[in-house]
């Protein structure tokens, strides 16, 4: 494993294990304004559907085709939208088939991500739907990056650490 895989594993795995330590302890806290009045459980289920979201990039990329970046419908300007849609189509789950669902696609990515060679997740030309964002980059986003996120969520809805 590369220096910039090792990085991204790392962050993603001490990110993982700090949130739902936390997410854990106070499985049914009140997230008030924090993150749209959503719950515990949303955090996680929003985490869950962006590596649903790498996962199905990578797909498309491996078969050749370029993916919709970052979905289908949807661009960095409206990725608000793409949120609230993730959130609708997510939020039926309970907070253990969030948490499930979440550490299931966490090790798929990093699976994924662990087969891109090095220089590849640190190019920012290896992937040219990426627009000029090295896969690295984007995976850490999806994964540490964004665990760090769910925690300042749980901050700001004073969620005890």
């Amino acid at each position: 494993m590369g220096e910039v895989t090792e990085r991204i594993v790392a962050s993603a795995e001490e990110g993982l294990a700090r949130l739902l330590t936390r997410a854990d302890a106070h499985p049914d806290a009140d997230l008030t304004e924090a993150y749209k009045g959503r719950r515990v459980a949303d955090v996680l289920t929003h985490l869950h559907a962006w590596h649903l979201l790498l996962e199905g990039w990578l797909a498309e990329d491996a078969a050749g085709r370029v993916p919709a970046y970052p979905a289908a419908g949807y661009s960095w300007a409206t990725f608000g939208d793409l949120n609230d849609a993730l959130y609708a189509a997510h939020r039926p789950l309970s907070y253990g088939q969030a948490r499930e669902a979440l550490t299931a696609s966490h090790a798929r990515v990093l699976a994924l991500v662990t087969t891109v060679d090095d220089a590849a997740l640190g190019s920012p030309d290896a992937f040219p739907w990426l627009g000029g964002d090295s896969l690295g980059e984007v995976a850490h986003e999806c994964l540490g990056a964004h665990y760090a996120w769910g925690e300042r969520v749980l901050d700001a809805a004073g969620v005890p650490a």
